[in-house]
Protein backbone atom coordinates (compact mmCIF):
# COMPACT_ATOMS: atom_id res chain seq x y z
CA UNK A 1 0.00 0.00 0.00
CA UNK A 2 2.82 2.40 0.90
CA UNK A 3 4.51 1.66 -2.43
CA UNK A 4 1.29 2.33 -4.34
CA UNK A 5 0.74 5.62 -2.53
CA UNK A 6 4.31 6.62 -3.31
CA UNK A 7 3.74 5.83 -6.97
CA UNK A 8 0.52 7.86 -6.99
CA UNK A 9 2.26 10.80 -5.32
CA UNK A 10 5.11 10.62 -7.82
CA UNK A 11 2.66 10.55 -10.73
CA UNK A 12 0.77 13.56 -9.36
CA UNK A 13 4.00 15.47 -8.77
CA UNK A 14 5.10 14.70 -12.33
CA UNK A 15 1.78 15.92 -13.72
CA UNK A 16 1.86 19.10 -11.66
CA UNK A 17 5.46 19.82 -12.63
CA UNK A 18 4.63 19.30 -16.30
CA UNK A 19 1.61 21.60 -16.02
CA UNK A 20 3.64 24.30 -14.29
CA UNK A 21 6.56 24.44 -16.69
CA UNK A 22 5.39 23.31 -20.10
CA UNK A 23 4.03 26.58 -21.49
CA UNK A 24 7.38 28.36 -21.42
CA UNK A 25 9.32 25.22 -22.35
CA UNK A 26 7.06 24.53 -25.31
CA UNK A 27 7.43 28.12 -26.50
CA UNK A 28 11.22 27.87 -26.20
CA UNK A 29 11.34 24.57 -28.09
CA UNK A 30 8.96 25.85 -30.76
CA UNK A 31 11.17 28.88 -31.38
CA UNK A 32 14.25 26.66 -31.49
CA UNK A 33 12.54 24.34 -33.97
CA UNK A 34 11.79 27.31 -36.25
CA UNK A 35 15.50 28.12 -36.32
CA UNK A 36 16.15 29.99 -33.11
CA UNK A 37 15.38 33.49 -31.88
CA UNK A 38 18.52 35.05 -33.39
CA UNK A 39 17.84 33.79 -36.91
CA UNK A 40 14.14 34.66 -36.76
CA UNK A 41 14.91 38.21 -35.62
CA UNK A 42 17.49 38.55 -38.39
CA UNK A 43 14.69 38.40 -40.99
CA UNK A 44 13.77 41.92 -42.08
CA UNK A 45 11.70 41.08 -45.18
CA UNK A 46 10.22 38.04 -46.84
CA UNK A 47 8.45 37.19 -50.09
CA UNK A 48 6.43 33.99 -50.59
CA UNK A 49 5.46 33.10 -54.15
CA UNK A 50 3.10 30.32 -55.15
CA UNK A 51 -0.52 29.53 -55.97
CA UNK A 52 -3.80 29.95 -54.15
CA UNK A 53 -6.89 27.80 -54.58
CA UNK A 54 -10.24 29.00 -53.25
CA UNK A 55 -12.24 26.29 -55.03
CA UNK A 56 -11.70 23.81 -57.89
CA UNK A 57 -12.55 26.52 -60.43
CA UNK A 58 -10.84 29.44 -58.67
CA UNK A 59 -7.07 29.04 -58.67
CA UNK A 60 -4.19 31.30 -59.61
CA UNK A 61 -0.81 32.83 -58.70
CA UNK A 62 -0.32 34.39 -55.29
CA UNK A 63 2.46 36.53 -53.81
CA UNK A 64 2.75 37.88 -50.28
CA UNK A 65 5.47 40.29 -49.16
CA UNK A 66 6.16 41.27 -45.55
CA UNK A 67 8.46 43.86 -44.06
CA UNK A 68 9.13 44.63 -40.41
CA UNK A 69 6.96 47.42 -39.12
CA UNK A 70 3.77 45.44 -39.86
CA UNK A 71 4.00 46.13 -43.59
CA UNK A 72 2.32 43.61 -45.88
CA UNK A 73 1.31 43.23 -49.52
CA UNK A 74 -0.83 40.44 -50.98
CA UNK A 75 -1.45 39.93 -54.68
CA UNK A 76 -3.46 37.18 -56.38
CA UNK A 77 -4.88 36.66 -59.85
CA UNK A 78 -8.07 34.66 -60.36
CA UNK A 79 -10.00 34.44 -63.61
CA UNK A 80 -7.71 36.99 -65.22
CA UNK A 81 -8.46 39.59 -62.52
CA UNK A 82 -5.74 40.74 -60.13
CA UNK A 83 -6.53 41.68 -56.54
CA UNK A 84 -3.98 43.65 -54.51
CA UNK A 85 -4.15 44.39 -50.78
CA UNK A 86 -1.51 46.49 -49.03
CA UNK A 87 -0.88 47.70 -45.50
CA UNK A 88 1.79 50.14 -44.38
CA UNK A 89 1.52 49.28 -40.70
CA UNK A 90 -1.55 51.33 -39.82
CA UNK A 91 -3.53 51.89 -43.03
CA UNK A 92 -4.50 49.51 -45.81
CA UNK A 93 -5.92 49.56 -49.34
CA UNK A 94 -7.41 47.13 -51.81
CA UNK A 95 -7.69 47.27 -55.58
CA UNK A 96 -9.59 44.80 -57.78
CA UNK A 97 -8.47 44.69 -61.39
CA UNK A 98 -8.75 48.12 -62.98
CA UNK A 99 -10.82 49.62 -60.18
CA UNK A 100 -9.58 52.53 -58.08
CA UNK A 101 -7.95 51.61 -54.76
CA UNK A 102 -10.29 51.59 -51.78
CA UNK A 103 -9.32 51.86 -48.09
CA UNK A 104 -9.40 48.62 -46.15
CA UNK A 105 -11.79 48.40 -43.22
CA UNK A 106 -10.38 48.45 -39.71
CA UNK A 107 -11.18 44.75 -39.43
CA UNK A 108 -9.32 43.91 -42.64
CA UNK A 109 -6.29 45.92 -41.47
CA UNK A 110 -6.36 43.98 -38.20
CA UNK A 111 -6.50 40.69 -40.13
CA UNK A 112 -3.45 41.65 -42.18
CA UNK A 113 -1.56 42.86 -39.11
CA UNK A 114 -1.79 39.36 -37.66
CA UNK A 115 -0.07 37.90 -40.70
CA UNK A 116 2.48 40.72 -40.96
CA UNK A 117 4.21 39.84 -37.69
CA UNK A 118 7.40 38.11 -38.87
CA UNK A 119 8.27 36.95 -35.35
CA UNK A 120 4.83 35.60 -34.47
CA UNK A 121 2.96 35.97 -31.18
CA UNK A 122 5.17 33.55 -29.18
CA UNK A 123 8.54 35.25 -29.62
CA UNK A 124 9.05 37.73 -26.74
CA UNK A 125 5.40 37.21 -25.87
CA UNK A 126 5.72 38.61 -22.35
CA UNK A 127 7.40 41.78 -23.60
CA UNK A 128 4.59 42.20 -26.13
CA UNK A 129 2.00 41.92 -23.35
CA UNK A 130 0.70 38.54 -24.56
CA UNK A 131 -0.21 35.68 -22.26
CA UNK A 132 0.37 32.00 -23.10
CA UNK A 133 -1.37 29.14 -21.32
CA UNK A 134 -1.08 25.41 -21.94
CA UNK A 135 -4.45 23.71 -22.41
CA UNK A 136 -3.22 20.15 -22.74
CA UNK A 137 -2.83 18.11 -25.89
CA UNK A 138 -5.07 17.48 -28.89
CA UNK A 139 -4.85 15.38 -32.01
CA UNK A 140 -4.11 17.41 -35.15
CA UNK A 141 -4.38 15.34 -38.29
CA UNK A 142 -3.67 12.19 -36.28
CA UNK A 143 -0.64 13.54 -34.40
CA UNK A 144 -0.36 14.76 -30.80
CA UNK A 145 0.02 18.51 -30.45
CA UNK A 146 0.30 20.87 -27.52
CA UNK A 147 -2.55 23.37 -27.44
CA UNK A 148 -1.47 26.85 -26.39
CA UNK A 149 -4.03 29.55 -25.72
CA UNK A 150 -2.50 32.91 -26.57
CA UNK A 151 -4.25 36.00 -25.24
CA UNK A 152 -2.92 38.98 -27.16
CA UNK A 153 -2.26 42.35 -25.58
CA UNK A 154 -5.46 43.70 -27.16
CA UNK A 155 -7.53 40.88 -25.66
CA UNK A 156 -7.79 38.82 -28.85
CA UNK A 157 -7.54 35.08 -28.21
CA UNK A 158 -5.91 32.61 -30.59
CA UNK A 159 -4.75 29.01 -30.30
CA UNK A 160 -1.38 27.70 -31.45
CA UNK A 161 -0.95 23.95 -31.83
CA UNK A 162 2.66 22.71 -31.57
CA UNK A 163 3.55 19.23 -32.76
CA UNK A 164 4.74 17.14 -29.81
CA UNK A 165 7.63 15.60 -31.76
CA UNK A 166 8.85 18.28 -34.16
CA UNK A 167 7.81 21.31 -32.07
CA UNK A 168 6.79 23.03 -35.30
CA UNK A 169 3.45 24.79 -35.57
CA UNK A 170 0.89 22.39 -36.99
CA UNK A 171 -2.36 24.36 -36.63
CA UNK A 172 -3.64 27.83 -35.81
CA UNK A 173 -7.15 28.72 -34.74
CA UNK A 174 -8.64 32.14 -34.12
CA UNK A 175 -11.05 34.76 -35.41
CA UNK A 176 -10.86 37.11 -38.36
CA UNK A 177 -13.06 40.07 -39.16
CA UNK A 178 -15.48 39.60 -42.03
CA UNK A 179 -17.36 42.82 -42.44
CA UNK A 180 -19.85 43.28 -39.63
CA UNK A 181 -18.97 40.10 -37.71
CA UNK A 182 -16.07 37.85 -36.80
CA UNK A 183 -15.52 34.32 -38.10
CA UNK A 184 -13.71 31.46 -36.40
CA UNK A 185 -11.08 30.08 -38.76
CA UNK A 186 -8.29 27.53 -38.62
CA UNK A 187 -5.14 26.91 -40.64
CA UNK A 188 -3.03 23.76 -41.00
CA UNK A 189 0.68 23.93 -41.81
CA UNK A 190 2.52 21.35 -43.92
CA UNK A 191 5.71 20.76 -45.90
CA UNK A 192 8.18 22.65 -43.73
CA UNK A 193 11.45 23.59 -45.42
CA UNK A 194 14.46 25.53 -44.20
CA UNK A 195 15.22 28.92 -45.78
CA UNK A 196 18.28 30.78 -44.50
CA UNK A 197 18.18 28.66 -41.35
CA UNK A 198 14.48 29.28 -40.57
CA UNK A 199 11.66 26.80 -41.13
CA UNK A 200 8.74 27.86 -43.33
CA UNK A 201 5.53 25.96 -44.11
CA UNK A 202 5.31 25.69 -47.90
CA UNK A 203 1.68 24.50 -47.80
CA UNK A 204 -1.15 26.03 -45.75
CA UNK A 205 -4.79 24.91 -45.70
CA UNK A 206 -7.34 27.28 -44.17
CA UNK A 207 -11.09 27.18 -43.65
CA UNK A 208 -13.84 28.47 -41.35
CA UNK A 209 -14.17 26.17 -38.35
CA UNK A 210 -16.62 23.39 -39.22
CA UNK A 211 -16.40 24.03 -42.97
CA UNK A 212 -14.76 21.34 -45.11
CA UNK A 213 -14.07 23.72 -48.03
CA UNK A 214 -10.43 24.68 -47.70
CA UNK A 215 -8.44 27.58 -49.09
CA UNK A 216 -5.08 26.17 -50.15
CA UNK A 217 -1.80 28.00 -50.42
CA UNK A 218 1.18 26.21 -51.92
CA UNK A 219 4.46 28.11 -52.18
CA UNK A 220 7.20 27.19 -54.61
CA UNK A 221 9.58 29.91 -53.48
CA UNK A 222 10.34 31.69 -50.21
CA UNK A 223 12.84 34.56 -50.13
CA UNK A 224 14.10 36.42 -47.08
CA UNK A 225 15.95 39.70 -46.58
CA UNK A 226 15.31 40.92 -50.11
CA UNK A 227 15.05 44.60 -50.95
CA UNK A 228 11.44 45.79 -50.60
CA UNK A 229 10.77 49.49 -50.92
CA UNK A 230 8.27 50.96 -48.46
CA UNK A 231 6.25 52.17 -51.46
CA UNK A 232 5.30 48.54 -52.08
CA UNK A 233 3.08 48.71 -49.00
CA UNK A 234 1.44 52.05 -49.76
CA UNK A 235 -1.62 52.84 -51.84
CA UNK A 236 -1.55 50.47 -54.84
CA UNK A 237 -2.50 51.17 -58.43
CA UNK A 238 -3.90 48.80 -61.03
CA UNK A 239 -0.68 49.24 -63.03
CA UNK A 240 1.36 47.82 -60.12
CA UNK A 241 -0.19 44.37 -60.55
CA UNK A 242 2.48 41.82 -61.29
CA UNK A 243 5.33 44.20 -60.40
CA UNK A 244 7.44 42.41 -57.78
CA UNK A 245 10.39 44.78 -57.67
Amino acid sequence: MRMRLTMVAAALLSALTMSAQTADEIVARALAARGGVEKIKAIETQRLTGRISLSPDAEGPFVVEIKRGNKMREEMTLGGKTNIRTMNGTTGWVVDGAEEPQPLSAGAVKNMAGGADIDGPLLDYKTKGNRVELQGKEKVEGRDAYKLMVTMADGQVRYEFIDCKTYLGTKWQGKISGGDKDFAVESYFHDYRKVEGVMFAFAIDSNPVGDTNKQKLVFDKVEVNILLDDARFGKPTPASAGDTK
